[in-house]
């Protein structure tokens, strides 16, 4: 199979469509079904038959934020010890969780065969600074190199979990309150890098709003609002092409990538899709 990568550039009017906020107020009114795999199948059948994106993405930290409001047991577990990676390495290291999230990730796979299949998860950085925030919301936790270095470890152990679900990729996804992201912060995330590598998957990073580079990324592609000097990027779509902007045009050996405003108006959504598609 080629690399997703490869897969999307090779249709420049291919797209990577985030629908997650805009078919959950659509089609689930509001509440996405999460925590039932047959559920969240249906809605997500639902949303592809209506919009057709080329990538099928299962969004990790959505599926975690309402395991831990469902299970305040492996909450209080997380902030047992106030370590700065405890609640991360807690959190990835339960075993219903990682259960539950891979027949999930089967069952999109089998329920999905033409997209490709991307799990999207924060990246090392940013999940340990999410999961000590919901472990510790009292506390101010540091997140630093070792900490960062750690949590890629832990996520490491964790994708291994997925290694006969069928995915393709992997998208680590920064936060824009965490800032920048510095080559010295990719090199940490090599844990990750290393397991991908061993199973064929693409990684990807995605990149806060914010930042114009990534200089010595070594990611397989990033998705931007800019186009990334040396990698391949998945162009973000601007928000004003919902109200009538012209789309930029697919950047060589890259795609675009479209974030769907949660209120987006229904009937013009498959309209400004077709602009896309036929430019």
């Amino acid at each position: 199979m080629p690399a997703l990568t490869e897969r999307m550039a090779a249709d420049r009017r291919g797209l990577w469509l985030d629908y997650t906020a805009y078919a959950g107020a659509l089609l689930a009114g509001g509440s996405v079904p999460w925590l039932d795999v047959d559920g969240l199948i249906g809605w997500m059948r639902k949303a592809q038959s209506l919009l057709k994106s080329d990538v099928v993405v299962l969004p990790v930290a959505a599926v975690v934020e309402h395991w831990l409001a469902a299970d305040t047991e492996l909450k209080a577990a997380m902030g047992a010890k106030r370590r700065a990676v405890y609640p991360l390495k807690t959190l990835l290291a339960d075993p219903a969780l990682r259960a539950y999230l891979a027949s999930l990730t089967r069952a999109l796979r089998s329920s999905f065969a033409k997209p490709a299949l991307v799990m999207a998860l924060p990246s090392p950085r940013l999940w340990a600074g999410l999961a000590a925030a919901q472990a510790l919301p009292d506390e101010a936790v540091e997140i630093d190199a070792d900490v960062v270095d750690s949590a890629a470890a832990y996520m490491a152990d964790f994708l291994r979990e997925f290694a006969d679900c069928g995915i393709d990729g992997l998208l680590l996804e920064e936060g824009a309150q965490s800032g920048p992201v510095s080559a010295e912060d990719v090199q940490l995330y090599q844990p990750v890098f290393n397991v991908a590598a061993h199973y064929r998957w693409d990684v990807g990073l995605r990149l806060p709003a914010a930042q114009d580079a990534l200089p010595g990324s070594g990611t397989g592609f990033v998705v931007s609002s800019r186009v990334i000097a040396g990698v391949s990027t998945g162009l973000a779509i601007p928000a004003g092409f919902w109200s009538g902007e012209a789309p930029p045009d697919s950047p060589p050996g890259g795609f675009r990538y479209v974030e769907i405003p949660a209120d987006a108006k229904p009937e013009s959504v498959l309209d400004r899709l077709a602009v896309l598609r036929q430019a």
